[in-house]
């Protein structure tokens, strides 16, 4: 890994941000009992100035990074990469606001990664292959998830273990395990981030590639196909999901030129337990005619996991740089994952 550093190119505007100058904490608004702040307010903080944006954005930026909104929508964009916010962004008497939540837990960390507060090593390299056995998955006259899924997985595993990396593979056949059974593996491996590896379905037109992590403690999403909304709970890696989306998210990307459906929060069973920082990644439609055959041939599948394994190199490059065992900890509380810190090191919040 001593070349390590050389391969971090991932989206040169997440290497460095502005620490800020502001000292004072931010004053929040209320809006439908959640807690928001001023962009204006935000954005000098970071020392951003207002740009021109794409048509309905409101865009702001310091050299070569900008940060796009859209007013009463949940699109957030850096540079041209989406995410998709926890909140709506409000406006209020010509201003524009942005929750507390997500400049905590997707904003910040986002921009300024390695300021993750509690990542440690990355030794292992999780990969789950979604579905199996009698479980095919997303299927299509072009392709069946399932072996999309594997294919993906074990060109993935060769390529990290050339990097150095340690690769646990939750199947390597075609067989059928538990969600939980997929956790498990997951969180009794020390050191390690967990890659759940799909491809998806839908209306014959839809395309393009998505990456989904855990929605934050308190907030739902609306793309789980099992909802756990009866306690909200989050875990305590937001920071560390969240720049892991990023990385995996911006390489592939920019290397298969997908269309961008964006990085998004949701409740899937298999992210709901887990304690390492971990995404789920949707690699295209199976569904589409054109996406459904490229997904099902070794080219696509050489080029998605060599963009899979650029982004895993890039994460653990920015953001894992503390002691070994760093993540071993337990998660606080009596078995149940909440979510204890800021996720950031912004200024502290305070009512208006």
């Amino acid at each position: 890994m001593s070349s390590c550093l050389f391969r971090c190119l991932f989206v040169l505007l997440l290497l460095l941000s502005a620490a800020g100058g502001a000292a004072e904490p931010f004053r929040t608004t209320e809006f439908g009992g959640e807690e928001y702040v001023a962009l204006k307010d935000l954005w000098r903080w970071y020392g951003f100035s207002p740009r021109k944006g794409r048509e309905g954005c409101v865009a702001y930026g310091a050299g070569n990074r900008t940060v796009s909104v859209m007013p009463r929508r949940q699109d957030f964009y850096v540079n041209s990469y989406r995410y998709i916010l926890s909140f709506p962004v409000q406006e209020l008497a010509g201003q524009l606001y942005i929750s507390s939540v997500d400049v905590h837990k997707l904003v910040d960390p986002v921009l300024r990664p390695k300021f993750s507060t509690s990542a440690g090593s990355l030794r292992t390299v999780v990969l789950d292959p979604g579905h199996g056995g009698h479980d095919a998955g997303a299927t299509s006259s072009y392709a069946r998830e399932k072996d999309c899924n594997l294919a993906v997985a074990k060109r993935l595993r060769a390529k990290l273990l050339k990097l150095g990396f340690k690769v646990v593979m939750t199947r390597d056949g075609d067989y059928f395990l538990t969600l939980q059974q997929r956790v498990a593996i997951a969180n009794k491996t020390p050191d390690s981030i967990f890659v759940s590896i799909h491809h998806n379905s839908g209306r014959s037109g839809a395309e393009g590639i998505e990456t989904f992590t855990l929605a934050p403690h308190g907030t739902t999403g609306p793309f789980a196909r099992t909802r756990r909304t009866e306690e909200l709970s989050g875990n305590n890696q937001d920071s560390e999901n969240i720049a892991l989306a990023t990385a995996v998210h911006s390489r592939t990307i920019k290397a298969t030129k997908a269309v961008d459906r964006g990085i998004q929060r949701a409740r899937f069973s298999v992210l709901c337990t887990i304690v390492r920082p971990a995404i789920l990644f949707e690699g295209g439609f199976v569904s589409n005619p054109e996406e459904g055959r490229r997904i099902s041939s070794a080219a696509y599948q050489e080029l998605l996991a060599e963009a899979l394994a650029q982004g895993i190199v890039s994460y653990s490059c920015i953001v894992c740089r503390k002691r070994p065992g760093a993540l071993n900890a337990p998660p606080p509380g009596k078995g149940r994952l909440r979510t204890s810190a800021p996720g950031s090191h912004l200024p502290s919040l305070r009512k208006s």
